[in-house]
């Protein structure tokens, strides 16, 4: 019987993770700590999940490293109101640029805000990367950003506090 084949997660991160390009998400603040530190472990979740489905966890991997692969100079030239809103567009565009995508990975790129961009995924692998994305930037403000932003209400509330007893 023939043993089924598949790749680890690094031998599909690997590819991306060398690229000069991606390597400067290293320096990119993003949810209080790096955007490649954020798109680690997004992909990660979405590998073990699309795999434990049955599903097609290569281009879904792929698209999970590549769904914020933009740095903030990218928007220099872009009238942006939203980085929110915009960025998956910038981060599918940087990955065609460097990399051979799939129209599934393309369209998981583009949707992983969904519904605020109202970009819907088009395949499960996209919905994955969503869900995959929410939760870790969920976990990642709560645990990294959580405390900055009680200290500054805290300190507001102080302030309001000290000023009108005054």
């Amino acid at each position: 019987m023939l043993k089924k084949s598949f790749l680890s997660f690094e031998d599909i991160a690997n590819e991306i993770i060398i690229n000069d390009k991606y390597k400067e998400l290293n320096v990119q603040n993003h949810h209080g700590i790096t955007r490649y530190e954020h798109s680690i472990s997004v992909a990660k979740k979405t590998y073990f999940l699309t795999k434990k489905l049955n599903l097609d966890y290569v281009s879904a991997t792929r698209a999970a490293l590549l769904h914020d692969f933009f740095i903030d100079s990218d928007f220099d030239n872009v009238h942006s109101r939203n980085k929110g809103m915009d960025h998956p567009k910038i981060a599918s565009q940087n990955a065609q640029k460097y990399f051979d995508l799939n129209n599934k990975e393309v369209n998981a790129i583009e949707a992983h805000m969904f519904p605020f961009n109202l970009k819907c995924p088009s395949s499960f692998e996209g919905v994955i990367v969503n869900i995959a994305d929410t939760g870790v930037a969920i976990y990642e403000c709560s645990r990294f950003k959580l405390n900055t932003v009680v200290t500054i209400w805290l300190l507001f509330i102080f302030n309001i506090i000290t000023f009108t007893n005054k």
